[in-house]
């Protein structure tokens, strides 16, 4: 494995994903300006991506890469398949419960986090509904990870490097469509 390279291609990938993401901030403030759904779709994205920090990023990731990594090379190729699948499984089942309880009490979540917007009934309706939407979201970016986790332990870093970028452009796209 080449460092430099693999160093190059991590930086080269997030630089563009840094930069794809002011692009971004830059079209919704100027497509939708300051207002009640901006407000709204901001503070619901809030803890869909701070989950995204948690699960995704976080320990499970910090955690999993050496563990993947050491039992990639002490076992064989198709007990870390298993592994693999194991864990694939328990980490869904886990997000896809957060998930559900995450839109079932979406109510709560908002009055907690964003306690301003229960004197709004069209506000915090909105927001509610707009967390519902987004909070699939930790599922998906989470698994997303994992694959991440996977490539990276096998020295393809430029996919998992790149992925963030995705997002920048669906949001670009869908504020300009």
């Amino acid at each position: 494995m080449n460092l430099l390279k693999a160093l190059a291609t991590v930086s080269s990938m997030t630089m563009v994903s840094r930069v794809l993401g002011f692009v971004r901030d830059a079209i919704i403030a100027r497509v939708f300006g300051a207002g009640l759904a901006t407000d709204a779709f901001f503070v619901a994205f809030k803890l869909p991506n701070l989950l995204r920090r948690v699960f995704a990023e976080g320990a499970f990731s910090q955690a999993f890469v050496p563990v993947l990594a050491e039992y990639k090379q002490q076992k064989g190729e198709n007990e870390t398949r298993q592994f693999l699948a194991a864990v694939s499984g328990m980490l869904a089942l886990v997000l896809l419960l957060v998930t559900a309880l995450g839109m079932l009490v979406a109510p709560w979540i908002i009055w907690i986090s964003a306690p301003g917007f229960a004197s709004d009934a069209g506000k915090f309706a909105l927001t509610v509904e707009l967390l519902r939407i987004t909070f699939p979201y930790i599922l998906f970016i989470s698994l997303s990870s994992l694959a991440g986790s996977v490539l990276n332990t096998w020295n393809r870093f430029s996919v998992p490097a790149f992925t963030p970028t995705f997002l920048n452009i669906s949001f670009i796209l869908c504020a300009l469509l």
